[in-house]
């Protein structure tokens, strides 16, 4: 974990912390809590993740200046640590080119990751409406 991170926000209970698709200019660091992680596929916010205590988020977009990948949302009280985009830029200047291009492609892959789980997520919703309503038409059948 990174020491000295200031606590930059509390948050309560369904509070939104990051937002799908925005520029991102900082990562953060759950200091307390829980947040839920969240990817809009096709019009439904699908769970991807809950984070806890030391665990980080927006580290993608921080990597490689894109936009927010997920929503993130306070799940009870939070507190929350910031890494800020200057602060970052010294760290990583630190870091030597090669390895920077690893870290690069290690996050392109993990967005290609989340999209695909956020997917499967959907694919299960449906799977399970789907026997739900089967066993609904089983159910009167026999009945």
């Amino acid at each position: 974990m990174i020491k000295n991170v200031p606590i930059i926000g509390r948050f309560k209970d369904g509070d939104v912390i990051v937002t799908e698709g925005i520029i991102s200019n900082n990562a953060y660091i759950v200091l307390s809590g829980e947040v839920r992680v969240l990817k809009k596929i096709d019009d439904k916010q699908v769970i991807i993740g809950r984070l806890k205590k030391g665990d980080v988020f927006g580290e993608m977009g921080l990597i490689s200046n894109t936009h927010r990948s997920a929503s993130v949302i306070a799940v009870g009280e939070v507190n929350i640590g910031i890494i800020d985009k200057e602060s970052f830029i010294i760290m990583l200047n630190d870091i030597p080119n090669d390895l920077r291009c690893i870290i690069d492609a290690l996050v392109e892959r993990l967005k290609v990751t989340t999209k695909k789980l956020a997917n499967i997520g959907i694919q299960l919703e449906k799977a399970k409406k789907t026997i739900n309503a089967f066993s609904l038409q089983t159910i009167e059948r026999e009945e």
